[in-house]
């Protein structure tokens, strides 16, 4: 899938596996950098646009194991941050009551 930051926070809070296909004309190529950081947790499989085609969705697949799937579920969940909203929404109303 693509690697935006709603996706990202998605797969990590439900925990799974995944491979991400960045949209290199996003602003700043920033779905490379989000994927990246999955990628770099052992949370995801980051495939660049210009090499995503049949033969590397086969090799992708070929290469997928139950245990290697599990795992990267299991990274990816250690990087959630459910309290997310709950924590932003809190230093709004702490900015709103300071005036800020």
């Amino acid at each position: 899938c693509r690697a935006g930051a709603l996706t990202i926070a998605e797969i990590a809070c439900v925990g799974v596996a995944s491979v991400l296909v960045p949209f290199p004309f996003a602003v700043d190529d920033h779905q490379t950098t989000n994927a990246q950081y999955l990628a770099d947790s052992g949370a995801a499989m980051l495939v660049p646009q210009t090499e995503f085609d049949v033969a590397k969705v086969i090799e992708i697949l070929q290469t997928f194991s139950r245990e290697k799937c599990l795992q990267m579920a299991v990274n990816a969940k250690k990087l959630a941050k459910p309290e997310a909203t709950q924590t932003v929404a809190k230093i709004c109303m702490e900015c709103a009551i300071a005036g800020v």
